[in-house]
C-alpha cells in the first residue's frame, strides 16, 4: 500500500523566493521538496526543477494519499495556488513591485502566455494578483503557518534557517548554503536579481499608480513603502482590474479544456496507430478459419451436427465452436 503523505505547503506568489526556500530545505535539511506543477503523468515541467538540480516528481496519486496522521511521510510541496486545506505551510512574501516585475520577465522566458506588465499588475495572469494572493493565504494569522520575507531570505539566510528548524521541529544536517550570488551565477535565467528595484526606472507613472491603487493596502500592512505616483480613481480601477482578472480566469479554464481535448486526441492517435496491427491479426484469423473449414474432420463434424455451421472465430477468440463440441470433434477425428 502506498505510504500516506503529510503535506507542508511551500506557498508564495511567483518569483518570491520559493525556489531559494526549497534549496535551503534540500541542502541544509536534506529534505526533498515537491511541486504541484511537477507531477507524474503531466505533459509539462516546472522550470524551477533545473535550478534545484534534484527535484523529485510528485506521485500522480498524491492527493489520494494525503493524511494528517503523525506517522505519515512529511512532504514539502511548492504551490502558487490559493490554499486548498488547513495543512501547515511556509509562506514567503516579497515586495509586490519586485515580485511582479520579476514575474513579468519570467513569462517572457519560460511561460506560453506573454502578458504585458500592466496585465500582471492587474492580476490578468496565471496566478492572479499579488495582493489578492496574500489575502487568500493570510499567512500571519493562518494556523500552523511560518511567515517569511524574501528580503530576509536573501540577506539573512542563517536566521531564516533557525526559524524553519523550529517550525519543522528538525535540525539542519549541513551548515553551508550557497549565497544568492552563487545561485545567480549557476542559473542566471532563473535567479535574475536578489534585490530587484528595476520597477523604479522601468515602470511608467500610470503602472505605478495602478499598482498603488490595487496593492497599496497590502503593501502598507506589510511595512513596504510605496513609490509616490499620481492618484487615480480607486473604485473604477479595482472594478476594471477584477473584470480583467476574471476574463483571464475564463481564458485559462477554456485553455485547460482544450488541453484535455488535445490529450484525448493524442490517445486516439495512439490507438489508430495500433489499428493496422489489429487488422493484420484479424486477417490472420480469417485465413486460419478458411484453412480449418477446408479440413475433412471439420466438414465431417458439420455433417454430424457436432460443429455449429454459424460459428465464426472472433478476433482473439477460442475457436470455431464451444469447448465441449471442439473436444468431441477432436476425439472423433
Amino acid at each position: 500500500m502506498p505510504q500516506a503523505l503529510r503535506p507542508v505547503w511551500l506557498a508564495s506568489y511567483p518569483r518570491s523566493g520559493n525556489t531559494f526556500l526549497r534549496i535551503i530545505l534540500q541542502k541544509l535539511f536534506r529534505l526533498p521538496t515537491y511541486s504541484i506543477y511537477n507531477v507524474a503523468g503531466q505533459n509539462f515541467s516546472d522550470p524551477s526543477a533545473e535550478a534545484l538540480g534534484e527535484a523529485p516528481v510528485l506521485p500522480g496519486d498524491w492527493e489520494d494519499r494525503v493524511s494528517n496522521d503523525a506517522g505519515s511521510q512529511l512532504t514539502l510541496i511548492k504551490t502558487h495556488d490559493p490554499p486548498r486545506d488547513n495543512a501547515p505551510a511556509i509562506y514567503v512574501v516579497r515586495d509586490g513591485r519586485a515580485a511582479i516585475d520579476s514575474y513579468f520577465h519570467y513569462h517572457r522566458k519560460f511561460a506560453f502566455e506573454k502578458p504585458s506588465l500592466t496585465e500582471v499588475i492587474a492580476g490578468a495572469c496565471q496566478f492572479g494578483g499579488w495582493g489578492q494572493h496574500y489575502v487568500n493565504w493570510q499567512p500571519r494569522t493562518r494556523a500552523h503557518t511560518l511567515f517569511l520575507r524574501y528580503e530576509d531570505l536573501v540577506a539573512q539566510p542563517a536566521g531564516i534557517v533557525h526559524q524553519i528548524a523550529s517550525f519543522l521541529a528538525l535540525d539542519p544536517v549541513e551548515d553551508h548554503l550557497p549565497s544568492f550570488e552563487e545561485l545567480q551565477q549557476r542559473h542566471p535565467a532563473f535567479f535574475r536579481r536578489g534585490q530587484n528595484q528595476d520597477y523604479l526606472t522601468r515602470w511608467t507613472q500610470d503602472q505605478m499608480s495602478l499598482f498603488n491603487c490595487l496593492h497599496g493596502e497590502v503593501m502598507g500592512s506589510l511595512g513596504y513603502e510605496l513609490t509616490p505616483a499620481p492618484l487615480i480613481e480607486a473604485e473604477s480601477v479595482v472594478e476594471l482590474a477584477g473584470s480583467v482578472a476574471r476574463l483571464h480566469g475564463l481564458y485559462l479554464e477554456q485553455l485547460s479544456k482544450l488541453g484535455a481535448s488535445w490529450a484525448q486526441c493524442q490517445q486516439l492517435a495512439e490507438d489508430l496507430k495500433k489499428l493496422p496491427l489489429a487488422q493484420a491479426q484479424l486477417a490472420a484469423r480469417e485465413e486460419e478459419l478458411h484453412w480449418l473449414e477446408a479440413r475433412r474432420w471439420v466438414r465431417l463434424g458439420r455433417k454430424l451436427g457436432l460443429v455449429d455451421r454459424r460459428a465464426r472465430p472472433e478476433l482473439g477468440g477460442a475457436g470455431l465452436a464451444s469447448e465441449s463440441k471442439s473436444s468431441t470433434v477432436t476425439q472423433t477425428a
